[in-house]
């Protein structure tokens, strides 16, 4: 009796470990996603991944004042699953948040859309912002003129319709956007992250492309490609996403 309910807890053994392991090589791999400073994920909406992936948002939040990168970039990864395998995906802003998260996950891979990576690809505002302490010398009440700011990226920077700008700008919050700029002007890349790739507009008004190396571009595509070139960019993406990584 003893033995037949050994041999019966083995095969039990056996086929949970069987179907187990199909069922997780079934499991859709999660890609996560950030948006660009102030922007929700919404920007993200017209991409498309290919089979087994899954499209996966981690959405802003107030920081503290004195709050680190760092310290930010780990409460945005609370909501990462780490038991499975994942890939990160950042845009703008969040593409320093994905490689700052690189320092202490292990992603698949990373893949940042029109930003920067090295410190050779630092544009001359940024650096020109830091070298002036912009930051500290703009008054808050700037900061906090929702008005100003959605005005001000649209008139310099973009060229689309300012209510279509308003429904994904939506964290302008002072503090936020005080700490964001702060933060984006003054990181410096480490260089060092293993399966990076970067995928680039040739047209960004940001991130001159002249200044991008290594990168996949799109002709013509601006720093708001992401949104109205969401068809190449999604093809890019698939071919990133299916490629197999070596150890």
């Amino acid at each position: 009796m003893g033995e037949t309910t050994q041999t019966s807890s083995f095969f039990k053994k056996l086929w949970h470990s069987i179907t187990g392991k199909k069922k997780d090589q079934n499991q859709e791999i999660n890609v996560y996603f950030i948006s660009g400073m102030c922007y929700n994920c919404t920007v993200f909406d017209k991409l498309s991944l290919p089979h087994g992936f899954k499209k996966t948002y981690i959405e802003w939040h107030i920081p503290r004042e004195d709050e680190s990168l760092n310290e930010y970039a780990k409460v945005m990864a609370e909501t990462i699953d780490q038991t499975r395998p994942f890939i990160l995906v950042g845009y703008y802003f969040g593409a320093v948040i994905i490689q700052e998260m690189n320092t202490f996950l292990s992603p698949i891979k990373s893949i940042i859309i029109s930003s920067f990576k090295s410190v050779d690809e630092i544009p001359t505002l940024f650096r020109a912002a830091k070298r002036a302490k912009l930051v500290k010398r703009v008054p808050d009440r700037i900061y906090s003129s929702t008005e100003f700011i959605t005005h001000a990226f649209n008139r310099f920077v973009y060229n689309i319709p300012t209510d279509e700008l308003s429904d994904v700008m939506v964290y302008t919050d002072p503090i936020y956007i005080k700490w964001a700029i702060k933060k984006i002007t003054e990181w410096i890349p480490n260089g060092k992250i293993k399966h990076l790739y970067h995928i680039h507009g040739s047209a960004d008004q940001i991130f001159p492309c002249v200044n991008i190396k290594n990168a996949f571009i799109i002709e013509n595509g601006d720093h708001l490609m992401v949104m109205k070139k969401a068809d190449m960019v999604s093809s890019i993406l698939d071919g990133i996403l299916l490629m197999k990584e070596r150890a």
